[in-house]
């Protein structure tokens, strides 16, 4: 593994617009840095029933252990990748949802495919300090040296249009497809994050509208997280849905609550070396 991953810092390319230098390292995590990764970030990055446990980062670090990388300034981890490895067979409609990739539980021991042709991303992660200086870019161009490194044809991902929550906020009756779709005037996507990754080489091929759910939360801590997490970003669109400043919505029942969110599968390069348009 350190032989693989000392090839990809060797191979990312180095300029004036890579971070990769400097006082920057990457490498991938291991197990026991995983409290590291959580409170860095998973904690300033994803709502509380979003954030991957320390136990589930380790995990994931040892059954896919170059699928873990991070960006390190000094001892403090300031941007991560998590990915997990399966089979594509070249149809959008027969990729898995975001949770069928990730396994119950979600640290990929039931899903990981050692021989798989193709990669997943299934959680970029950067620092909010250090968000807008390129770590997009340079952590994405390391997944693209693994490419060759470890023998993949395709590197794809179930991305997050993470500004839809806000949008929705603004506009109730959003539809999420649509807006997965939406353009600004210079043909980019209006989602900031969709956007970033098209400018990476990212080509949309479908939309999931069932991508991850986190169901049978008892409606004690559902209150807890709406009266505590940007409480006022919560809107109740009707008596059981409530829409909370995030991607997804809630169902409320008389005694749990269940959040699903949406998501939208890309591709960022195909055994041709760039994304294919197979969009469906």
């Amino acid at each position: 593994m350190t032989q693989r991953l000392e090839r990809i810092a060797m191979e990312a390319p180095v300029g004036p617009e890579n971070n990769i230098q400097n006082g920057y390292e990457l490498r991938a995590y291991k197990p026991e840095e995983a409290q590291k990764i959580y409170e860095e970030l998973e904690v300033p990055n994803w709502a509380p029933w979003l954030r991957a446990n320390p136990e589930t980062l380790a995990k994931r670090a040892e059954v896919f252990p170059e699928g873990q990388l991070a960006i390190w300034k000094g001892e403090r981890p300031i941007a991560s990748i998590s990915l997990n490895r399966f089979n594509y067979d070249g149809n959008p409609d027969n990729l898995p949802t975001w949770d069928e990739l990730a396994g119950i539980p979600s640290t990929y021991e039931k899903t990981f495919v050692p021989d798989g042709n193709a990669v997943g991303m299934m959680s970029i992660n950067i620092h909010p300090e250090f968000q807008g200086q390129g770590f997009t870019q340079d952590i994405i161009t390391a997944v693209k040296t693994l490419r060759s490194t470890i023998d993949i044809k395709h590197i794809m991902g179930s991305f997050r249009p993470s500004q839809f929550g806000d949008y929705s906020h603004d506009n109730p009756r959003a539809n999420f497809t649509q807006y997965s779709h939406l353009k600004r005037p210079d043909n980019l996507p209006k989602d900031a994050w969709l956007r970033a990754l098209t400018r990476n080489g990212m080509m949309i091929l479908r939309v999931d509208d069932y991508a991850m759910m986190v169901p049978d939360v008892p409606i004690e801590q559902f209150n807890e997280y709406r009266s505590t997490y940007t409480p006022d970003k919560w809107r109740q669109l009707r008596p059981n849905v409530w829409r909370c400043g995030q991607t997804g919505v809630w169902i409320v029942g008389e005694n749990t609550a269940t959040y699903a969110e949406g998501n939208v599968w890309g591709i960022l390069e195909d055994e041709n070396g760039k994304a294919s348009n197979q969009q469906h």
